[in-house]
């Protein structure tokens, strides 16, 4: 049996509630910073990025689902050190998605692996998921999208370049506590080689390898 035709799914209505919508993320939210992830090179047998860079960044207004504080395990201590698992769920609407990142980039959503900058606690963080039916077609229609993101672990294969001045000096941290920069550089094929050269200029002070067999007493 057809639906009652004066209870159908009206765009006028649909409207009201996309603007309702963005009114309230735009008064109840916070502004972020969404950044794209470039791939530079990609390894086809394993499917995994060699090399990233993140040279732009967009201001958008999302809600902070978790007001209660960071999700996630927190501030963990483990065998491989501190490790810090905060994580956030956020909420963005479409239809601004569409008028700040995509006229620009093309890009139809956000997407896992993207960055999302927190200005108020200055943390960058990745998102991991994008549930994009949640709310489910209130009155036929999506208006949002909830990006379920954690803390962002920076490697060598990856540059933060996107000219914005708290986002790139995140880079810049942890190359000081590394001691060195971490250098990118860029073979013929397209891999990179990080710090390699670094190390074996260093381990030339630490290691002696011009004996025959250096871990034997007898210097056989």
């Amino acid at each position: 049996m057809p639906r009652n035709p004066y209870f159908k799914d009206y765009t006028g209505e649909q409207n009201v509630t996309e603007d309702i919508t963005i009114e309230m993320i735009q008064t109840m939210g916070r502004d972020m910073i969404y950044i794209p992830r470039n791939r530079v090179s990609k390894d086809d047998l394993f499917g995994e990025d060699i090399s990233t860079k993140f040279d732009s960044g967009f201001d958008l207004e999302m809600y902070v689902q978790t007001v209660d504080g960071f999700e996630g395990e927190g501030d963990v201590i483990s065998q491989y050190g501190l490790q810090i698992k905060d994580r956030m769920e956020l909420i963005v609407a479409r239809k601004r998605f569409e008028e700040e990142v995509k006229v620009f980039t093309g890009q139809e959503r956000p997407l896992e692996g993207d960055l999302v900058f927190f200005p108020l606690s200055k943390t960058l963080f990745e998102i991991n998921f994008v549930e994009h039916e949640n709310p489910f077609y209130q009155l036929g229609k999506l208006y949002t999208y909830r990006l379920s993101c954690e803390i962002f672990t920076y490697d060598a294969g990856q540059e933060l370049d996107t000219g914005i001045a708290d986002v790139d000096q995140i880079e810049d941290d942890i190359k000081s506590l590394s001691g060195n920069d971490v250098t990118i550089n860029d073979t013929v094929d397209g891999t990179t080689s990080g710090d390699n050269d670094t190390f074996d200029t260093l381990d030339d002070d630490i290691f002696d390898f011009s004996e025959t067999d250096p871990f034997s007493e007898g210097g056989y």
